[in-house]
């Protein structure tokens, strides 16, 4: 492979990585973590302070 090849390649493996990670950080699949409201770190006070706030 020459340097020139080698450059191409990894340009490429650069930028895939990028979409990839932009992609995971932007889509909204609502899948856990609690900015799903789904956290069971979250606790019943809080549920209803933020459910208040929404209205």
């Amino acid at each position: 492979m020459t340097p020139g090849q080698q450059g191409v390649a990894a340009l490429a493996i650069v930028a895939l990585a990028a979409v990839w990670l932009l992609w995971r950080a932007f889509r909204r699949d609502g899948s856990g973590g609690c900015a799903s409201g789904e956290c069971g770190a979250v606790s019943p006070e809080v549920k209803k302070l933020k459910a208040k706030l929404k209205r």
